[in-house]
């Protein structure tokens, strides 16, 4: 956690400002139950809500399975947090497979204009009436339960102070601590007859399957990295991701369906929305994981798990839409180069871009087979190379999971489909209104029944396609079942522009009861700085290669040095800093500066086996900020943050310099980040000036100041050089600060 010192001098004023808090807000109440017609469980429309604001995003979460919007006509993801710009305007799950009596069940969500498909709580896992609930049971669930990791891991370290009688820590560290109540309300268990017993993921202390926090008990973030991951049934761990995270449980048999007007399915969907806070891209990025649990006695056959976006990128009516097929990949950006008149919620000049990534769908039916991947390691670059000659492409290894891993049957479907619709009156191509309808779009067909094709607008062509507008992003053909055809994106056909909605699609597969399968999806909004709209698109695809590596990983980010504590001594016009660690941060863990860190995102390059892929404890600097507008976030701009204080370990490292993307000459620059004094670490210091003041530097007595200090790590398992071609794997950011 990063702090802003506040002083005074010659008087005691000193404050701690946390620089990143989880800020969400739940509104409660609002539930339209007009029209409603009565069915078994009899619930009413969900009313809970959340703005979810814990880093550059700020939008709107539903608990009936919509999100981005305000219910009110308007759009809630802006980004930048407090721009007034917006990116996205609603989004959901869709849902939709036929039974054994070929009765077609949908389940959707969009803007509650028409009815409602989703209720919120968890359905009846036993029983006779196995697959169902109550409206009690719905309304006690119309709620998000919102965690951080932060205060999870504050938790857990008070816990164990207290299991362990350690006086010191719970003296200094923990006095008047108390457990939060995101803490002591979360959902770890049902205790009503026939639901399941266990519930939101939690870690489980003493293994007596019941959530306690007095037993030490706490909402399950992999705080050790313990937990396999994977993505193969046996190494699925449910777990909260993220810094920050809302979860919540929903269910598509509350009610009748008024939306879809389909047959209800039984799907119980555990869900969590969550996001991290950096100093990159991921700072832009918000990600959802749902899985989607069978809880009803039959089998749906071609079954289709979509995401719905309409992603309304400032002005609704000037966009176009896209889809990068390895990727797994659909994205929105500006159909001219320029956004409205950039006043209002609109962009402007060089607008963004903003892509939603289908990380992971369903499991493909067993054949029996480990099915081969088009995907493999060439040995000259180190790098994953598509070769579509090594599988046969239409089994969906481009874009799926788990492809050649040696396992039997535990394949997973990508993204499979890709369309676009419109924001009109009438026509095939505009929004569903019917189950049928939306069960055309899951599967790759227009509302009249007719099939995608490719060219064109997609519409009444000859050659079918399950992609639309790839550009040169589907070399082997995949959604043209190998007929060869020329690049096709909206800028090549000179499509008019105007409010498009897109629904990316995984299927077809059987789901069959008390299966379950997760999807997760991200969120990835960018902004090249020259180039225009479709530059934009090249940034959201570069962060995207982050925000996947991320999936790969488990969402397991290097966690930062904890930046240290200031202790400050106010004199005559003079002050002395001393600089320490909490006892339990991950930089005092046993000892002072005993931070240690493995770097998921490090691949060891092939002629480096021994590299080191761990970051380690290397420093502290101290910034005096212009004023209490600026934050940590601003101290690599020298008109809002100034260096006052580096120190340093003793071991020949001094200068440290990453290499940073620039987006407007396409290449990444050299950054000196430290200037090091290489004299050893030093935990006293004493200031007498003024980093902005001109004229006299002197400091002022009765005038506030602002400090803040962070540690930082060092890890340069290569060194990187831009112009060796045998140094182009090395280590980009050697330099790792306090985030």
């Amino acid at each position: 956690m990063r702090h802003v010192k506040k002083i005074q001098v010659f008087f005691v004023a000193s404050m701690l400002l946390s620089t990143y808090s989880f800020a969400y807000k739940y509104i409660g109440g609002s539930k339209n139950t007009d029209g409603e017609k009565s069915v078994a469980a009899g619930c009413v429309t969900p009313g809970g809500r959340t703005i979810f604001e814990y880093n550059n995003v700020r939008t709107m979460i539903f608990t009936g399975g919509d999100m981005w919007w305000d219910l009110l006509g308007n759009p809630f993801y802006e980004v930048p947090k407090y721009s007034g710009k917006h990116a996205l305007f609603a989004g959901a799950i869709w849902i939709g497979g036929t039974d054994v009596n070929g009765q077609l069940r949908v389940a959707a969500a969009r803007y509650r204009q028409v009815g409602q498909d989703y209720f919120t709580g968890p359905l009846k896992a036993f029983g006779n009436d196995k697959g169902n609930t109550t409206a009690e049971m719905c309304t006690r669930y119309d709620k998000h339960f919102p965690v951080t990791k932060d205060e999870v891991v504050r938790f857990r370290s008070w816990w164990r102070a207290v299991r362990d009688n350690n006086q010191q820590l719970l003296q200094e560290v923990y006095a008047g601590y108390e457990v939060p109540d995101d803490i002591k309300n979360w959902p770890g268990n049902n205790t009503e007859p026939d639901y399941m017993p266990t519930l939101a993921p939690f870690w489980d202390e003493n293994g007596d399957g019941v959530y306690n926090y007095d037993d030490g008990d706490y909402p399950f973030y992999d705080l050790d990295k313990i937990v396999p991951c994977g993505t193969t049934p046996d190494k699925r761990r449910p777990r909260l991701y993220g810094d920050a995270t809302l979860w919540w449980v929903y269910n598509d048999r509350g009610n009748i369906h008024t939306e879809s007007k389909g047959a209800s399915i039984g799907m119980e969907i555990q869900a969590q929305y969550f996001a991290f806070a950096t100093n990159d891209e991921l700072n832009n990025m918000t990600f959802g994981n749902y899985a989607l649990i069978n809880r009803s006695t039959y089998t749906l056959q071609d079954t289709y798990f979509g995401v719905w976006t309409d992603a309304d990128l400032g002005d609704h009516s000037d966009d176009y839409v896209g889809t990068d097929v390895n990727r797994g990949l659909g994205y929105l950006y500006n159909g001219d180069e320029m956004d409205g008149d950039g006043n209002g919620k609109t962009y402007g000049a060089q607008p963004p871009a903003i892509g939603v990534d289908f990380f992971e769908g369903p499991y493909q039916d067993p054949d029996g087979r480990d099915n081969p991947s088009n995907w493999y390691i060439n040995p000259t670059t180190g790098k994953k190379t598509l070769d579509c000659s090594l599988a046969p492409v239409v089994e969906g290894s481009i874009n799926g999971l788990n492809f050649g891993d040696g396992v039997v049957d535990d394949e997973r479907w990508g993204m499979r489909r890709f369309l676009y619709f419109n924001n009109q009156v009438s026509g095939p191509m505009t929004d569903p209104s019917t189950a049928v309808e939306y069960y055309r779009y899951l599967r790759g067909y227009w509302k009249d029944g007719s099939r995608m094709t490719y060219g064109g607008t997609g519409y009444g062509g000859t050659t079918p396609a399950d992609f639309m507008f790839p550009d040169d992003t589907d070399p082997c053909y995949w959604g043209t079942g190998g007929v060869q055809v020329p690049v096709w994106s909206e800028r090549s056909e000179n499509n008019t522009p105007g409010d498009r909605r897109f629904v990316q699609s995984a299927g077809p597969f059987t789901l069959l009861p008390g299966a379950t399968n997760d999807i997760t999806v991200g969120m990835v909004w960018a902004r090249a700085n020259q180039g225009g709209a479709w530059a934009s698109v090249g940034e959201v695809k570069r962060a995207d290669d982050k925000a996947q590596r991320l999936f790969e990983v488990c969402f397991k980010i290097v966690d930062a040095p904890h930046a240290p504590e200031l202790q400050i001594v106010e004199l005559d016009r003079e002050l002395i800093f001393h600089i320490y660690n909490l006892k339990g941060s991950n930089n005092n863990l046993k000892t002072s500066e005993d931070y240690v860190e493995e770097d998921p995102f490090i691949v060891c390059p092939t002629d480096h086996p021994n590299c080191d892929n761990k970051y380690r404890f290397q420093g502290y600097q101290v910034f005096q900020l212009k004023d209490q507008s600026c934050s940590v976030n601003d101290i690599n701009d020298v008109t809002k943050a100034r260096l006052v204080f580096q120190c340093d370990i003793k071991d020949s490292v001094s200068r440290i310099v990453n290499f940073e993307y620039d987006n407007q000459i396409g290449y990444s620059v050299p950054k000196v980040k430290v200037e090091g004094a290489d004299a050893g670490i030093q935990h006293t210091f004493r200031l007498t000036d003024d980093a902005f003041a001109t004229g006299d530097k002197r400091l002022v007595n009765h005038k506030t100041y602002y400090y803040v200090a962070i540690a930082y790590a060092y890890n340069n398992y290569k060194s990187y050089d831009p112009n060796n071609p045998n140094a182009l794997d090395g280590q980009k950011m050697p330099y790792l600060p306090s985030r």
